[in-house]
């Protein structure tokens, strides 16, 4: 049972062969640095948006808040407004 499986497929490797090349990184040009007119209006969407979101995670609790005060208060005029009317005292 001395049987060996053939890869024919597979690339011949040199030991001491690099495989990278010399140059491993070149500055941009000017043409791969400009951002298309698409992608700079996507990026100022998604910044507005991303804007929106705080201001609104921020502000919604303060109006919640200031609501429920409100409520209070109207409840509390209310409550005034009848013992005034009814005379029921405490």
């Amino acid at each position: 049972m001395n049987q060996r499986v053939s890869h024919s497929n597979l690339p011949k490797f040199n030991a001491n062969k690099s495989q990278t090349s010399e140059i491993l990184y070149q500055q941009p040009t000017a043409g791969e640095m400009k951002t298309p007119a698409l992608g700079k209006a996507k990026n100022f969407a998604h910044n507005l948006i991303a804007v929106a979101l705080v201001i609104g995670c921020i502000s919604s609790p303060i109006y919640m808040i200031r609501g429920c005060a409100d409520d209070v208060d109207r409840q509390h005029a209310q409550a005034v407004q009848y013992q005034a009317q009814f005379g029921v005292s405490k």
